[in-house]
């Protein structure tokens, strides 16, 4: 049975290798999961990308939605920012517009006042 260590000692225990064995254990642990050491692309290693071709993938992963966790919910954030000023715009229309149809239907101050103190007193 193999002596199970917690994450935080195994932690340290990477740590306190030097990075010669670091690598040594890395290695050893992905040729024993059968993968090789590389970029992926077959004569190559990483040392010879350009970094205005790294630049180039990373604005392709852009068009990508399914890429773009982050900035859907800045997006729908945004959406909800619009829709909230759209209601109190409406909100402020409303009201204004209801403003004017009292004041077109109550035009003078004689009947308004008569309305508002009607309206105090009414049982």
């Amino acid at each position: 049975m193999r002596n199970k260590e917690s994450p935080e000692e195994r932690r340290k225990r990477f740590k306190s290798m030097s990075s010669d064995t670091r690598k040594a254990l890395i290695r050893k642990k992905m040729k024993a999961e059968g993968l090789e050491e590389g970029s992926g692309v077959s004569g190559t290693d990483l040392t010879s990308y350009e970094p205005n071709e790294v630049w180039d993938l990373i604005q392709i992963t852009r068009c990508f939605p399914e890429l773009q966790a982050k900035q859907t919910s800045k997006q729908s954030k945004l959406i909800t920012k619009k829709n909230l000023l759209i209601a109190w715009l409406l909100i402020g229309i409303a009201l204004a517009i209801g403003i004017v149809f009292y004041y077109k239907q109550y035009p003078s101050s004689e009947s308004r006042q008569e309305i508002s103190v009607d309206g105090v007193f009414f049982d």
